[in-house]
């Protein structure tokens, strides 16, 4: 009893020692013996405890790995273009390529040219009266003209690969919608024509990254929609921190693989984060943007997010032209059902 009133149990074991070490011996033989046992045991339990804790964190560490490697195969499996359209994209993707040089190359191609014409007015419907590779051209720019074919092999190469995914529609129906607000603010902003169509094409890929993901982490059931307009910023940080990457830098990689556009690449690695500091992605900022005008808010609150105010003071848009592209893109997308 003498020594426990000395010893509350709540003083931790290594502060008992060097403060009544005479004073222990005198009053109780065993207490240094009782002494060494307590903290033996607070030892025990504190090394058990951190060997389970290592564990856990051990395990997690594995399954990153795993997932992470899993992604990369899924990455590296996916097909190449055929060989000709192959060739144009990394023709187009050099900077110093002219367009002169990329237009003769396609009308050297009989086979090409009808694929592209056929592709430009499937994009524009009646819109537009295209009937020759220079109509399409003045519709849509060279750059543009080309990244589209190269997106339209990339969704034959999705529906394919990803054909485990159960609502894989959803994916394509999502990119449509982003595409439609990625043009109508760069029609907001007066961009020219040519780079108009670039960042609306980006738009009909930037989430590919989510697809390899889905399937490397077994949810092949889940539904496949664009990211809640409240979770933008933080959906990439808790897949990095799950998976050691995320879906904005594996769609780029994909991108990367295909030959796409920089501008393309750029815009699929940050829609997401358009802002860092004081680097600004324009094709990421569009991206991004273009999710909240798409969203349903009856509030009106949406934009008000710090981020969002943000990015669009960056894109040189006031919230009246916000909601004047949110409009817009209720008409058109209403008139699509």
């Amino acid at each position: 009893m003498l020594f426990i009133t000395c010893f509350p149990d709540t003083l931790p074991p290594d502060t008992l020692i060097p403060r009544y070490p005479y004073a222990l011996m005198f009053l109780c033989p065993y207490a240094l013996i009782l002494l060494d046992a307590k903290e033996d045991f607070w030892y025990f339990e504190y090394e058990k405890g951190f060997r389970k804790k290592a564990t856990v964190l051990e395990g997690k560490m594995n399954k990153k790995r795993e997932l992470s490697h899993k992604i990369r195969q899924i990455v590296g499996k996916l097909p190449l273009f055929p060989h000709d359209i192959d060739k144009l994209l990394k023709i187009a993707v050099k900077p110093s390529q002219d367009n002169v040089e990329i237009l003769r190359l396609i009308k050297s191609d009989p086979g090409l040219s009808k694929e592209l014409l056929q592709l430009a007015r499937s994009y524009y419907g009646t819109a537009e009266a295209i009937e020759t590779i220079d109509d399409a051209v003045r519709c849509m720019g060279v750059q543009p003209l080309v990244q589209l074919i190269g997106i339209s092999y990339a969704r034959s190469a999705i529906q394919e690969e990803f054909a485990a995914l159960k609502y894989l529609n959803e994916y394509l129906d999502h990119s449509e919608d982003i595409s439609i607000g990625c043009r109508i603010l760069a029609e907001i902003s007066n961009m020219p024509r040519e780079q108009l169509e670039m960042y609306a094409v980006a738009g009909l890929v930037h989430d590919i990254g989510r697809l390899a993901i889905m399937v490397a982490t077994n949810r092949t059931s889940a539904h496949v929609l664009g990211t809640l307009w409240d979770k933008m910023a933080s959906v990439v940080h808790d897949e990095k921190v799950a998976l050691g990457t995320n879906h904005c830098e594996v769609g780029m990689r994909i991108c990367h693989k295909w030959n796409f556009s920089p501008v393309i690449q750029e815009g699929v690695s940050r829609h997401h984060t358009p802002l860092i500091n004081s680097d600004f992605s324009f094709a990421g900022a569009l991206i991004f943007i273009s999710h909240f005008l798409s969203a349903s808010d009856p509030s009106g609150d949406i934009i008000s997010t710090l981020s969002a105010t943000e990015v669009l003071a960056k894109l040189n848009l006031t919230e009246a032209y916000f909601d004047k592209a949110r409009d817009i893109y209720k008409s058109r997308t209403e008139d699509n059902i």
